[in-house]
């Protein structure tokens, strides 16, 4: 296809009849023009999916004043309510959107763990927000309580900031939280939120959807069943004689005397370094989460007999 070409499909994408045209009325560097058309066409048509909505990133009155980057497009976001099915879809969206521009976020520095891209600040930058780390975000009532705040989304500056207070663990699951809210809620104004890790999930709407969304990009589940077979050397952990010994060195009494509950299992394993004569970084270091928010997913996702 030729730049013409990609111009004009590019305008159709934006429904903006004049985009690519200089102060004068004719085209400006067509060939860079035409870079320009089909990088920022196939943003925003990716954008535009992993937002649900075929409208975003027109104004108004309908047209659209094209930017050079996708982190300066702006969205609405309709108020809706998500099923967990839909909340997964999106986090998974967004990382085949972060795995296909690996290239241009990491250069030749790509990170060699597949974990590693699952990086709540890179999917910020990647749907138009700024991300700070501050030594404190001072403290906030927050239902009811007087807390350290842990993070804070502004919606009007499009920027998040997490609090050096917490724990790697809290810092992350936080971050995941409010991309969760960047992505899926409006968000005019400052909002604060507590320290977070994952393991007690909120019960308000949104709240609970963004720490859905976080467990979901941040343990996504594909990626979690094939760590823990490589971990256990099973796709489910049933516990008897052979694999308690390999998992603690113990006998099976003795190791239902510690794990009474299917919780007890479930965080040993998340926590586990060792099995069978292998030593390897536990599920919970893996993923970076804290060792309850790895039980709770190894639970749903149902690699243990319960």
């Amino acid at each position: 296809m030729d730049d013409i070409s990609v111009i004009t499909e590019s305008r159709r994408l934006l429904q903006n009849p004049y985009a690519y045209l200089d102060g004068g009325g004719s085209y400006s560097a067509l060939l860079d023009a035409g870079k320009l058309a089909r990088s920022l066409s196939q943003q925003i048509a990716d954008h535009r999916y992993l937002l649900g909505d075929p409208y975003a990133y027109l104004d108004g009155d309908g047209t659209f004043s094209a930017r050079l980057e996708c982190t300066q497009l702006s969205s609405t976001k309709k108020r809706h309510r998500y099923s967990n099915v839909e909340l997964e879809q999106k986090a998974k969206d967004l990382h085949k959107l972060i795995w296909k521009n690996r290239s241009k976020i990491w250069g030749a520095d790509q990170p060699s763990d597949l974990v590693d891209m699952l990086d709540p600040s890179v999917a910020l930058d990647i749907i138009g927000y700024d991300f700070d780390l501050d030594e404190t975000l001072g403290q906030s009532k927050i239902n009811g309580k007087l807390i350290e705040v842990a993070g804070m989304i502004d919606g009007s500056s499009r920027r998040v900031r997490i609090s050096r207070q917490f724990p790697n663990d809290v810092r992350v699951f936080t971050a995941a939280h409010e991309l969760g809210h960047a992505l899926l809620h409006e968000a005019p104004g400052l909002h604060r939120d507590r320290p977070l890790d994952g393991e007690r999930l909120s019960r308000l709407g949104i709240e609970f959807e963004a720490d859905k969304f976080a467990t979901y990009f941040l343990m996504p589940e594909k990626l979690v069943r094939a760590r823990f077979a490589n971990c256990f050397a099973t796709d489910y952990f049933v516990p008897n004689e052979e694999t308690v010994f390999a998992l603690s060195r113990s006998s099976l009494p003795d190791f239902h005397k510690k794990c009474k509950s299917p919780r007890d299992l479930s965080r040993t394993l998340a926590n586990a370094e060792y099995y069978d004569g292998r030593r390897f970084i536990s599920m919970a270091r893996q993923f970076r989460v804290s060792i309850g928010a790895m039980a709770i997913r190894l639970e749903e996702i149902g690699l243990l007999a319960v």
